[in-house]
């Protein structure tokens, strides 16, 4: 029984000195799984290097790529779902330390004889768990990095969607303050024409009620354009002078979209992190309801020695063993409870997959849908409309038409130019739907 109890203490050194990975590790990682330069503040040194990186990048005009740069290390929910990884890692080093030895000391006096007793509680089966909790721990830590992986990934997909819908009310805004200084020079010019006797007074009040349209329309866009930019903001976690950037004005693009679905949903169902961590979460139930079915008995034996010294008696050293008896409790409803949650996760599992197959094709195709609207405004109808402007300003200049009929289609052009623009924001919107759905970038795919 002494050997027992010293084997027991070698153990205890032994797997308390077991190396477990670091959360830096476990973070670069997640660095390498996502493909994104990401920051993880832990101090307020760090935090003050985030913020200085911050303002060093708003003081050039924002572009796409830099606001997710942004996002990733100073949007603060995202900081909050970093630190799960520390405690799920912190739960890997606990799984792997035993419990701690209960040291006792008792003393008593009477009938002039004082008793003292020390005695050592040690949890044995506390080695033998240990692999396995260290095992499922792991299992853990790893759904957390794919889990938090995903979130990464999902963080991204909205920076680049949000920061589209700014940089497209921005250039509505820009496009219809343009109009509206169109209309102020016609509304001028129709006031002195209407003076002269040239203008009906009908015309002129058509001309002002198009004009006040107009300004509406112009504070609707502002407001839009406002609204985008807070959007923005938020996920940026931005606030105070950081907010008084400027986006950059590279136009959107129309980049060639991909040509063939197949293969897509094989891809996806490889490449998604939360398909991963479903799977690990199937994998750490299993694990866990063979650990729970190992220990349903026998889950608790403790080995105690003591150590005995009366008045001028000798001292007296015992050793003894504790063992449950399973006489009410079997272990089945632990059992029961870790089965049905393994069942649970299958069905997510499954859950997941058909979800990420939908996903898949329901992104392709609206990417699909977006690209040719976004085609048929940009190759047709902005043409078209301006080759219409072109032809009324001729009929204007021979004074076969008049104001109000070159200022309708000088209006006309210009909404055909924000439909454009809205159709080309929606497609690379598409784009970063379709490109989170299949796990990653979709380059090379086309």
């Amino acid at each position: 029984m002494k050997q027992i109890i010293i084997y027991s203490f070698v153990t205890l050194i032994v797997f308390s000195g077991c190396s477990t990975i670091s959360q830096d590790e476990v973070f670069g990682g997640l660095r390498e799984e996502t493909s994104q330069n990401l920051q993880w503040i832990k101090t307020p040194q760090e935090s003050e290097m985030v913020k200085k990186s911050v303002n060093d990048l708003l003081s050039q005009p924002l572009s796409q790529e830099n606001a997710v740069h942004i996002a990733l290390m100073n949007n603060r929910s995202l900081q909050q779902t970093y630190a799960q990884i520390g405690l799920s890692q912190s739960e890997l080093v606990q799984a792997g330390l035993m419990s701690n030895p209960l040291l006792g000391y008792t003393i008593g006096h009477g009938g002039g004889v004082t008793r003292s007793t020390l005695s050592l509680d040690v949890a044995l089966l506390d080695v033998l768990w240990i692999p396995l909790r260290r095992d499922l721990a792991g299992v853990a830590l790893e759904e957390t990095r794919f889990r938090v992986g995903d979130e990464v990934l999902q963080t991204v997909r909205e920076v680049k969607k949000t920061y589209i819908d700014a940089h497209v009310a921005q250039e509505k805004l820009a496009l219809y303050e343009n109009l509206l200084k169109s209309h102020e020079a016609s509304i001028q010019l129709a006031i002195r024409q209407h003076t002269a006797g040239n203008l009906s007074k009908r015309n002129l009040l058509k001309m002002q009620d198009t004009y006040a349209h107009a300004r509406l329309e112009a504070i609707e866009l502002k407001r839009e354009n406002s609204m985008a930019r807070e959007t923005l903001n938020r996920i940026l976690g931005l606030y105070g002078e950081q907010t008084n950037y400027t986006l950059e004005d590279t136009p959107l693009k129309l980049d060639a979209p991909i040509l063939d679905a197949k293969g897509l949903e094989t891809r996806a169902i490889k490449n998604r992190l939360d398909m991963n961590a479903a799977i690990k979460a199937v994998d750490y139930a299993a694990r866990d309801a063979g650990y729970t079915q190992n220990t349903r008995l026998l889950n608790e034996i403790e080995l105690s020695a003591q150590s005995e010294k009366e008045t001028d008696e000798q001292r007296f050293n015992s050793f003894g063993i504790k063992i449950p008896l399973p006489i009410f409790d079997f272990g089945q409803g632990r059992v029961g409870k870790v089965q049905a949650m393994y069942n649970q996760k299958v069905h997510r599992l499954y859950e997941v997959a058909v979800n990420i197959r939908s996903q898949v094709r329901e992104s392709y195709a609206l990417s699909r849908y977006a690209y040719d609207k976004g085609v048929e405004a940009s190759d047709v109808i902005v043409p078209v409309n301006q080759e219409i402007l072109e032809e009324t300003k001729l009929f204007y200049n021979g004074m076969l038409d008049g104001i109000y009929e070159l200022l309708e289609d000088h209006r006309r052009y210009n909404e055909a130019k924000m439909q454009s623009l809205m159709f080309i924001g929606d497609y690379n919107k598409a784009q970063a739907d379709l490109e989170y759905v299949l796990g990653g970038n979709n380059h090379g795919t086309k």
